[in-house]
Order: C-alpha cells, then sequence, then structure tokens
C-alpha cells in the first residue's frame, strides 16, 4: 500500500465511526437491543479481522474498503459497550465515577501493552520479508487482524451471558438533530 495509507486507514476508520455514532444516538435502548448490537459489531470485527489477515498484497486497496467497516463495528462495540456500563451502574451514582474511570483506565492500559508486544515482535523490515519463500504474515496483520477479532469473539461470549435489566427508558425531551 501507499505510504499515505498510513493517514488515510486510520482517517476512512474515525470518519466511518462518527458517521455511525450520529445515527445511534437517536436509537432507545433495552438490554436486549444492546446485546444485538455488541454482538453485530463483534461479528463485522471477526469478517475484518479475518480479511486483513488472509487480504493478498495485490488487493491491498482492499483495504479501504475494509476500514469502512472496521469503523462500523469500532463504534457499535463502543457505544453500546459504554451502555452496557451504564445500564450496570445503574441510577445509584455512588461509585460511579471509579467505574467509568477505572474502565477507561484498563483500556488505554491494554492498549498500550497491546501496541508495545506488537512493536517488540516486529522484528525484520517488509523488504527482507519479501524475500522469503515462505507466506508471511506480519505482526502487523497479526496485531490488526487477529487480536482484534479474537477480542471481538471473547466479548461476544462475554455479552451473550450477561443479564441486563434496563430501567424504564424516559425518552428525549428534544430530539439531538435537528
Amino acid at each position: 500500500m501507499a505510504k499515505s495509507a498510513k493517514a488515510l486507514v486510520p482517517a476512512i476508520i474515525y470518519i466511518s465511526s462518527f458517521i455511525v455514532s450520529i445515527i445511534m444516538q437517536e436509537m432507545s435502548w433495552t438490554g436486549q437491543r444492546l446485546k444485538a448490537y455488541y454482538c453485530a459489531g463483534g461479528v463485522i470485527w471477526v469478517f475484518c479481522g479475518t480479511s486483513i489477515l488472509f487480504l493478498p498484497r495485490s488487493l491491498s486497496a482492499f483495504m479501504y474498503v475494509i476500514s469502512v467497516f472496521i469503523g462500523i463495528a469500532n463504534t457499535l462495540m463502543t457505544v453500546t459497550g459504554v451502555s452496557m456500563q451504564s445500564v450496570l451502574v445503574g441510577s445509584d451514582l455512588n461509585g460511579c465515577a471509579f467505574v467509568y474511570g477505572s474502565l477507561s483506565f484498563l483500556d488505554k492500559v491494554s492498549c498500550g501493552l497491546a501496541v508495545f508486544v506488537l512493536q517488540s515482535f516486529q522484528s525484520s523490515s517488509p523488504r527482507s520479508q519479501e524475500s522469503l519463500s515462505t507466506e508471511y504474515i506480519s505482526v502487523t496483520r497479526y496485531g490488526l487482524g487477529l487480536l482484534p477479532a479474537v477480542c471481538s469473539l471473547a466479548g461476544m461470549g462475554i455479552t451473550y451471558t450477561m443479564k441486563l435489566r434496563t430501567p424504564h427508558s424516559k425518552s428525549l425531551m428534544e430530539p439531538l438533530l435537528d
């Protein structure tokens, strides 16, 4: 892929995530709907991860299409994940700042550790890997394809077993978008 893809692919992911999050903000959420949308995002991520892992170099432009679906999957999982946190916290506001803060901190630490581990395994440059006679899958492909897909599967399994009891949902007094 071109060097500009290092900036363009994340930009496409963020733009598609932003568009989907705007669409999702007007939805009313129940426990079952949260679980369904989270699992839908997980399934999309599994397909994206598999596509990234096995995408041949000759079809590298297809990564731009995959990045749109990654953005959609990220939004589905992030928005519903935060919504599930709020359902679990409920209306008792004692300690909710600790819950949200600790989950955010755990998210940042786990992402930092994942980047550290992936960079420590990235030992040789792509040019030296092209000369290898065996089929080579880079650490970047594992980090962007396999790792999120496995984590999505684990998240779907955990979400499926959760018992979410949503309180009476209150509709918005005014729509967020006019």
